[in-house]
């Protein structure tokens, strides 16, 4: 098996073994699920910032003109 390549609390590499399917150990899967979200190269979805934007704004002007005295 291969060992571990989680980073223990003082930054030294974990000893334990990794599990089959996944480069970490079972207690550090998190770093696994960071080390995926983190390194992705995927673009960011232009339509889908400019649709939160827009919600965003709309949810703004009607507070700003339902609580504006």
């Amino acid at each position: 098996m291969a060992q571990c390549d989680g980073k223990t609390k003082k930054g030294d590499r974990c000893k334990r073994d990794a599990r089959a399917e996944s480069p970490f150990c079972a207690i550090h899967q998190d770093q696994e699920i960071r080390a995926r979200s983190v390194g992705s190269d995927q673009p960011w979805d232009n339509d889908s910032l400019v649709k939160a934007a827009i919600g965003f704004g709309l949810v703004a002007a009607i507070f700003l003109f339902r609580f504006r005295r």
